[in-house]
Formats: structure tokens, C-alpha cells, sequence
């Protein structure tokens, strides 16, 4: 059998009278009687009917709960149901594979710390079982992970349209930027359905919202929980057209933001970097990275924690930046801070003359939002501040690198600058679940002729 549970023949005797389900006599010889291989009897009609109405739909998410004997909950098996158990067994295998592949993202500690312990690692399946949704995707046929179920058992349905829900892979959305949309779909920046924000949640299996919608869309369902009436429409908000900083569809001046499957949309593929609009990270002219050890290649090399904060971690980076960086920066659940000193009197002829940008990559996970700000200093040879810039708290992406960046114009007295970066999650996990960071910069703008006569020789 699929699950945890399984199928050998219990040595249990089931000494019930009535057929748990229609509740008539099981012994008065009218109907068929079958023993599950837990050992609990139902007439064979009746327990064939329920696995009928359990059978898999790609209207709702997957629920395997009728497919379960309603005396013990074990998986109901017999050679008699085969027919009517066979799928959903297939289902239920390859849903318990995705479990596992989102524990793996959501929570690799502890995935990794339940590696040799059966019991530990049986208990976060069972745990991501109760708490994920998964959907049978009407093109290919195969289920995929569409949410939580707190978000799907809130208002089931409420925002789903006529057509099956399908995939993100299968999503003609999703191939019209991606070539490779079946290996690459994780890696898809997903638009939010009602406003022009990139995604941080999917729910529902095929609704995406950035964490301010998720926030309305949550309210809204608590509304109808506390009985308040009606349940409100969730308005979408309107795109400001050319200002809109997002790549729109094709032929199109503006976002169509709303309740429709037409306001979906794919703003890129961050793998391949490939995007219709020709999305990339706005690079100016002007020297090196002075910064050492940008993206925690060589740990916190360079890099002072703030002290009475949280620490600042380096992981493997998931979601590539580029083809050559693989590690980036992780934040925790309180605000964690480090900061670098660049002395740019050893990089300058001439600091006070220089334009400066300071810049960061800056991304979060989707089930965990997160926070960010950066702050830079410029101070004199006295290391007094005469400058400082500094962003507002900004929601970080979900699974999205967005640049960040600071500008200076020249600065009399500079002498120095500091790059201060702070990053936590949103919801107080434990572990580093935090905003990421990679690609931290430093850099002395302007042009070629500007930069030779500015900067010191090996400097540019």
C-alpha cells in the first residue's frame, strides 16, 4: 500500500454486528461481507461506494481520507477493491514523494537531522501530509504541490475558476518564457493574481499572491470564520501602466490584476534568465566590487556581526543569481546585521570625487516571508559620519534575487564607506529562514576615462 501504513493481514477479529457505514446488520445474509486487511468488515457495496466518491477529482485538492476504513483509518486493501484502490494507491505514492521534496525546501534542518531516524523523519511526513495541499493537474494528469491547506480548507474553491486547475509546468504561461518549464519550474517569478508583485504564495493550486494579497485574501476567509456576513470580494489593484517597473504581456500597457485565471502571469525563469521583456539587473558603468567576500564564498570573511543581534549564515544558494555564484547570505528570526568597512583613500586618488553605489541582491522564500534594508556610511578620516543613506523596510521577493541600491554623489571628506545589511523573517521561525542576500557591492561609478583618472592603479 501507499503511506505509512500497511497492508499485511492483521490478526485482528472485527466482532461489529452493523456495517459501519449504512449501519445495517452485517450477518443477515443480504449482501456481501469483506474484510479489510486491517481486519474491520463492511458490506462490500457499501465500502466500494465510498472509494467511488474518494476517487481523485482535478476540482478539489487531494484528500485521501475517504479512502481510509472509517473504524481505524488504515488504507483500506482487498483483492475485491483493487480496481477502485489502484490509482489512488499510485496518487498517494507520488504525493508522499512531493511531501518530501517540499520538507526538503521548508525544512532542511530538520529533514537532515531525521535522516537516520526512522520514527523523526515519519513524523515531518505525516506532519507535511496534514499540512500541504497537493492538486491533480488537468493537463498532465499528475499531482503538484498547490499551498497549504490552511489557506485550502479556508475558503476551498472561493477563487478558482471554471477551467482544471493545471500545473505550472504545463502552464502555457509558464512555457511561453521557459523552453525547459519542466525542469525549471521552480524556478519560475510567478506575478500576483491581483496586484503586480511578484508571488510570494501559491494557494488553492494554481492561485499565486504576493504577501500583502495573501494578507487580504486571510482576512477575508476570517471574516466569513467569525460570522460577519457574507464573504467579501477580494478586489484586484490596479496596475499603474508605464510606471509599472513589471514586464507586461505581450501587446498589453498594463497588468490585468483580478480574480481571472488571465491575470496570471510569468515575469521570468530565474535559471535560465530567459524573459520576454528582457528583464536583467540594471547595471552602471564604474569600477570593481571593492567588497570582500560578496556572496559568503568564503563564509563571513570581512564581514562584522552587529553585536545583541542575530547571526547572519552562509547556505548553498537554490535559486541561481548567475551561472558562477553558489552561496549566498541567510538571515534568522530576529534582525541580524553585518557591515563592512571599504577604505576607499586606498582605492582613489581623490574619495571626495567619487560617486558611489552601493548595491545588494536581495531574495526570500515563498513559504517564509521575510524583511530587508541596507543602510551605507560615508565618514571622514576621522571616521565622524558626513553622510548616511539608507533604504525603508522592504518585503523581500520570494524566490526572486531583486537589486538594491544606493547611490552617493561625491562627498567632500570621504574617507571611508561602510555597507550595513540587515535581513529576518517575517514569522519568527527557528532556524535561518530569513531574507538572502548575495552579490553585496561597492562600487565607484563613471566612465571609462573618469574611472582611469579617479581610481588608483589596480583598482579598476
Amino acid at each position: 500500500m501507499a503511506m505509512t501504513d500497511t497492508a499485511k493481514k492483521s490478526t485482528f477479529t472485527d466482532t461489529s454486528t452493523e456495517c459501519a457505514i449504512c449501519y445495517d446488520d452485517l450477518d443477515d445474509g443480504s449482501s456481501k461481507i469483506i474484510t479489510l486487511s486491517c481486519g474491520h468488515r463492511y458490506h462490500l457495496a457499501c465500502i466500494a461506494r465510498q472509494l467511488r466518491i474518494a476517487q481523485p477529482s482535478k476540482a478539489k485538492r487531494l484528500i485521501f481520507s475517504g479512502c481510509r476504513c472509517a473504524k481505524c483509518g488504515a488504507f483500506c486493501d482487498h483483492p475485491e477493491l483493487e480496481n477502485l484502490t489502484r490509482r489512488t494507491d499510485e496518487l498517494m505514492e507520488k504525493v508522499d514523494r512531493l511531501v518530501v521534496e517540499q520538507l526538503k525546501t521548508d525544512e532542511p534542518d530538520s529533514w537532515r537531522s531525521a535522516a537516520n531516524d526512522a520514527v523523526a523523519k515519519a513524523k515531518l511526513v505525516d506532519d507535511g501530509r496534514r499540512s500541504y495541499a497537493f492538486y491533480l493537474c488537468g493537463g498532465c494528469d499528475e499531482p503538484y504541490f498547490g499551498g497549504t491547506t490552511e489557506c485550502a480548507d479556508g475558503v476551498e474553491g472561493e477563487l478558482t475558476t471554471s477551467e482544471d486547475r493545471i500545473c505550472q509546468t504545463c502552464s502555457p504561461k509558464s512555457q511561453a518564457v521557459c523552453q525547459h518549464a519542466f525542469e525549471h519550474g521552480p524556478f519560475h517569478v510567478w506575478k500576483c493574481r491581483y496586484c503586480c508583485n511578484p508571488s510570494d504564495f501559491v494557494c488553492y493550486g494554481n492561485v499565486h499572491f504576493c504577501n500583502r494579497c495573501h494578507e487580504r485574501n486571510t482576512q477575508r476567509a476570517r471574516h466569513r470564520r467569525q460570522g460577519a456576513g457574507e464573504l467579501p470580494v477580494l478586489e484586484g489593484i490596479p496596475c499603474p501602466g508605464e510606471s509599472c517597473p513589471f514586464p507586461k504581456p505581450d501587446g498589453c500597457n498594463k497588468h490585468a490584476n483580478g480574480s481571472g485565471l488571465e491575470c496570471e502571469q510569468v515575469y521570468y525563469c530565474a535559471s535560465c534568465e530567459s524573459c520576454p521583456s528582457g528583464h536583467t539587473f540594471e547595471e552602471n558603468p564604474g569600477s570593481r566590487n571593492f567588497v570582500i567576500n560578496p556572496s559568503g564564498e568564503e563564509g563571513m570573511r570581512g564581514w562584522q556581526s552587529a553585536h545583541g543581534h542575530g547571526l547572519w549564515r552562509v547556505e548553498n544558494m537554490e535559486i541561481p543569481v548567475d551561472r558562477s555564484t553558489t552561496s549566498n547570505f541567510v538571515s534568522s528570526y530576529m534582525w541580524c546585521v553585518m557591515a563592512q568597512t571599504i577604505p576607499l583613500h586606498q582605492y582613489v586618488r581623490h574619495p571626495s570625487m567619487a560617486r558611489l553605489e552601493v548595491s545588494a541582491k536581495v531574495m526570500a522564500r515563498t513559504d517564509c516571508p521575510s524583511v530587508f534594508r541596507m543602510e551605507a556610511i560615508v565618514t571622514d578620516s576621522q571616521r565622524r559620519v558626513i553622510r548616511r543613506e539608507q533604504t525603508s523596510q522592504l518585503d523581500a521577493p520570494a524566490d526572486f534575487w531583486e537589486k538594491i541600491t544606493l547611490t552617493f554623489d561625491p562627498v567632500d571628506g570621504a574617507h571611508e564607506v561602510t555597507m550595513v545589511v540587515y535581513g529576518k523573517d517575517s514569522r519568527f521561525w527557528q532556524g535561518n529562514f530569513g531574507s538572502k542576500v548575495c552579490h553585496c557591492s561597492v562600487r565607484v561609478l563613471g566612465t571609462e576615462e573618469e574611472l582611469r583618472n579617479n581610481l588608483l592603479p589596480g583598482s579598476a
